[in-house]
């Protein structure tokens, strides 16, 4: 076991622990509980499954898993999983001074020149730092990770980037993307049909976006007080306005995720607990359960948590769209200055650009983007349309 310690692991148990019985004793075992719930972690948060990706690489290293290998030795396991969490801490706290450093040093320059990196890096720190006060719980408690599991359930978008694997962060801008081009084609459907049934545009044009959309864009802009009423935000219920938050790239908050989680896991604890039972008396069998109320999404759009839903929505989308606003305007006044490769990729993300030629995305941005974001503080309704229309183009054309 001794042997296939390495590193700075090795050095310090061996000089600590003269007997592989103080080893087990002393690290080994207060290690598996949060060792376990750490994996639990990773397969509830980014859905886990069989196919694992070939390499898992935080910043500043890169970790094998031997848990689909059917010959590894459990050792080898046990101090993969302690070299891993391990990594992650220490990379991720790392990250995260380094973050309140450089935040700390933005503030002190003139707000009149911060660039668009300086918007975009302060506005990522602070929700970083936000997510991590409840977050470092779970790392200054011992043992707090056993129930990390459970606060992901009710709060699943929590996670500090800066404590997430490279292929993590993967997963959530290909999760991202997914839900921006479904609210992309449900928010430009209602824009279309609102159009249509003032027959301000054709069958035709409506049926190809990519060809026409910047005439469609056109006739909305110079109509709008004419369908304004129906395409308001204000008048949209709470699912049309998950939808333009999911088309702006935000992390939705409705207010009603822990009831509705609640809702749902009561019904289905019956099934956790024969579940349970079946895999202590080690049978191979499971329960499922088919039934619709057992899988039934709860909305909640009634009373008194319809009000609460739309009024916390369109906070978000307001305050996402304040945040475009003052990035497009100093982007528009110093350019594309020191962006890295990923943080190009975000910043055109929550901008419904998503390719990967600098230069197309440069020029989408700077030729037609800036043309839609200059309508954000003038009528923030006609902005999430015409930002619609733009993404739903971008994703025909591709």
């Amino acid at each position: 076991y001794q042997r296939r310690v390495h590193g700075d692991i090795k050095l310090m148990l061996l000089s600590k622990f003269k007997s592989l019985s103080g080893l087990r004793r002393e690290v080994v075992r207060p290690l598996l509980p949060a060792l376990s719930a750490h994996r639990l972690y990773q397969r509830s948060v980014f859905h886990f499954s069989s196919q694992q990706p070939q390499s898992n690489q935080t910043q500043d290293h890169i970790t094998t898993d031997n848990h689909g290998d059917p010959h590894a030795k459990k050792g080898n396991v046990i101090v993969e999983y302690a070299k891993e969490f391990w990594h992650l801490l220490k990379s991720g706290s790392k990250q995260t001074v380094n973050d309140i450093k450089f935040l700390s040093a933005l503030k002190k320059k003139d707000n009149t020149a911060w660039t668009a990196l300086d918007l975009y890096e302060s506005r990522r720190i602070k929700l970083d730092l936000l997510k991590f006060i409840p977050f470092s719980f779970f790392i200054i408690v011992p043992a707090a990770e056993l129930v990390l599991p459970f606060y992901l359930i009710f709060f699943p978008n929590s996670v500090p980037s800066t404590f997430m694997f490279d292929w993590q962060k993967k997963e959530r801008r290909t999760l991202l993307l997914e839900k921006q081009r479904e609210g992309a084609i449900y928010v430009s459907s209602y824009v279309l049909s609102a159009l249509k049934k003032h027959q301000l545009i054709t069958t035709e044009q409506a049926s190809n976006i990519s060809q026409y959309g910047k005439d469609i864009q056109q006739a909305l802009i110079v109509n709008f007080s004419i369908v304004s009423k129906e395409l308001d935000l204000e008048n949209m219920d709470s699912d049309l306005l998950i939808q333009v938050n999911h088309l702006l790239a935000v992390e939705v908050i409705t207010g009603t995720n822990i009831l509705t989680q609640f809702v749902k896991h009561s019904l289905n604890m019956p099934r956790y607990l024969i579940n349970l039972f079946l895999m202590i008396i080690r049978s191979q069998e499971r329960l499922k359960w088919n039934h619709w109320i057992f899988n039934y999404n709860f909305k909640l759009n009634f009373f008194p948590f319809e009000p609460l839903k739309r009024a916390l929505l369109l906070a978000q989308i307001k305050s996402q769209i304040n945040y475009l606003e003052k990035e497009d305007k100093a982007l528009h006044q110093f350019g594309f200055t020191n962006f890295e490769v990923q943080q190009f990729l975000s910043f055109s993300l929550y901008r419904g650009i998503h390719f990967d030629d600098k230069a197309v995305i440069e020029r989408l941005i700077m030729e037609d983007w800036l043309a839609i974001s200059k309508w954000a503080s003038k009528d923030p309704s006609l902005f999430v349309c015409l930002s619609a229309l733009h993404t739903r183009a971008i994703y025909e054309t591709k």
